[in-house]
């Protein structure tokens, strides 16, 4: 299984139709519209990822100009045939030497089964209902590839020891999402040009070969600033090889045909260790300064808050200055596309995705697509603002819940842990509010759609409110507690109204 020459790609037409198979060539070469068709979400974010990856190696557009035209109509056969006559045995499944991402002769005790590959589908106590059964029973070469790629950069580690990727364990990714497959895929490559701007070390690099083509040493120190794009884009921290395939008719993965599936893989702990941070271009950044000392990393799921609550992070730059002691870096894709695409395309389409983990255990996916609206690029102090005033509402439900859980002074509280539970039912009923502004906003004049938020976040929390209290109203101890939360809620929405926000924190209680 050869990922430049096979077909291994799961997609199926745009308009309708069934699942088929493609090439990378039949993606980057033809006029079809597709879109990737797997069973999971995150398994379709990383055979994007992948795609993308495979293509920035190979496909490198020069500049920004001949980025669009790539974006706008799709390469010739003979383009593609001379850009990968090099590189075919880099991207070889099975190759007997150096097969894609994994390493000839790892020695374990006993075999993996493949389902270890494929995160979150055991080792979580609601594995078994969020995943078909069966779904890692044998996998075909191409969905072997991609969750091979999906382990090795975006979800946790094995535990135990295995390192994770570049990008630490279970980062976020954001991406820009075209109207179709090959479009998606070019509108996150990145041009030479940028690349060299982001990667100063670029040219002194550009020669390396990934880690199964060139494997890394045990023990050594590699600063980041000596791996190069491809490398680091196809960087493999683990040592893993996949057992001899079985023969099969369909994998139970993508369903499609096939005539042998992999069933398990060995793994074995590898050490060495990376010095700084590498700027992978599809994540966003946090920079923190602390003692004179800059830290940084790549932003993550560690609530269960929707992705809305950190979409500032996403696409608004922040330098840490005398002001601000918190930096923020969006995804580098991300601010090519703020940089490059004409007006006609600038309604963003973000898509974002990860998984919430502890440790090695998946807790949460995600995979959300955020649409902004014409102007976000030139407007993005607003998308803060949305976000800080969704915030907002939310502590304004959570403070006066907490008071009536709590009580306050001589006031009892009912001691029923409700807040939670109106939390996470604000962030599930206010979503489809925060898309929607942001999809309509002008983000030139946002108030009158700002406005219409505030009503809606406004009726929101005061109906969770009553909903959270309401089995309480026949308890005659409660009836004070319920007064002085409720009065707790109203000070709070008031003081988000524009005409009577003072800029100040007036709550009555404190959120732990």
């Amino acid at each position: 299984m050869n990922l430049l020459i096979d077909q291994w790609i799961p997609v199926r037409p745009l308009e309708s139709g069934g699942a088929v198979k493609i090439s990378l060539r039949e993606l980057l070469c033809g006029e079809g519209k597709w879109e990737l068709c797997l069973p999971r979400d995150d398994m379709e974010l990383a055979a994007m990822q992948l795609l993308i990856c495979i293509t920035q190696a190979l496909f490198t557009p020069k500049d920004g100009k001949e980025l669009m035209i790539r974006i706008a109509r799709p390469i010739t056969v003979e383009e593609y045939e001379s850009s990968i006559r090099n590189f075919a045995d880099w991207f070889c499944v099975d190759h007997p030497k150096q097969p894609f991402m994994q390493v000839r002769g790892v020695a374990a005790k006993d075999p993996t089964p493949m389902d270890k590959l494929l995160a979150g589908v055991t080792g979580a106590t609601n594995s078994c209902f969020v995943n078909q059964a069966g779904l890692a029973d044998g996998l075909c070469g191409g969905c072997a590839a991609i969750v091979l790629f999906n382990q090795a950069s975006c979800a946790p580690s094995f535990g135990g020891g295995f390192k994770a990727g570049l990008r630490g364990s279970a980062p976020i990714t954001t991406l820009a999402q075209g109207d179709h497959l090959r479009r998606t895929v070019w509108l996150n490559v990145l041009h030479e040009e940028e690349l060299i701007l982001n990667f100063p070390w670029h040219r002194d690099t550009a020669p390396q070969k990934p880690t199964w083509i060139e494997p890394l040493k045990a023990g050594e120190t590699i600063p980041a600033q000596r791996i190069g794009v491809v490398r680091g884009l196809l960087w493999q921290p683990a040592h893993i090889e996949l057992l001899p395939p079985v023969a099969a008719e369909i994998c139970s993965c993508c369903g499609c045909r096939t005539d042998k599936a992999y069933v398990a893989f060995n793994k074995a702990k590898f050490s060495y260790t990376v010095s700084g941070t590498w700027p992978h271009p599809h994540s966003p950044r946090i920079m923190t300064s602390k003692k004179g000392e800059i830290e940084e990393k790549f932003a993550s799921f560690t609530t269960s808050a929707p992705a809305w609550t950190q979409l500032s992070r996403f696409v608004v730059q922040q330098q840490i200055d005398k002001t601000n002691t918190d930096g923020q870096q969006p995804a580098e894709v991300i601010t090519q596309a703020r940089k490059i695409l004409p007006p006609q395309l600038q309604k963003l389409h973000l898509l974002i995705g990860g998984y919430r983990n502890n440790q090695a255990s998946v807790l949460e996916r995600r995979h959300e697509v955020f649409t902004l609206n014409h102007g976000w690029d030139k407007h993005s102090g607003v998308i803060g603002e949305l976000v800080s005033l969704g915030r907002s509402y939310r502590d304004a439900l959570y403070k006066a819940v907490f008071v009536f859980v709590n009580g306050v002074k001589d006031v009892k509280g009912a001691g029923v842990k409700i807040n939670q539970a109106a939390e996470a039912q604000f962030y599930r009923r206010s979503e489809p509010t925060i898309e929607e502004t942001l999809a309509r906003i002008d983000f030139a004049d946002p108030a009158p759609e700002l406005a219409i938020m505030r009503a809606s976040l406004k009726s929101i929390a005061t109906d969770l409110f009553n909903e959270a209290t309401r089995p309480y109203l026949n308890d005659p101890q409660l009836i004070k507690t319920l007064a002085v939360a409720r009065r707790t809620l109203f000070k709070h929405l008031n003081n988000l109204e524009p005409q009577m926000n003072t800029g100040g924190d007036n709550g009555t209680a404190k959120i732990p």
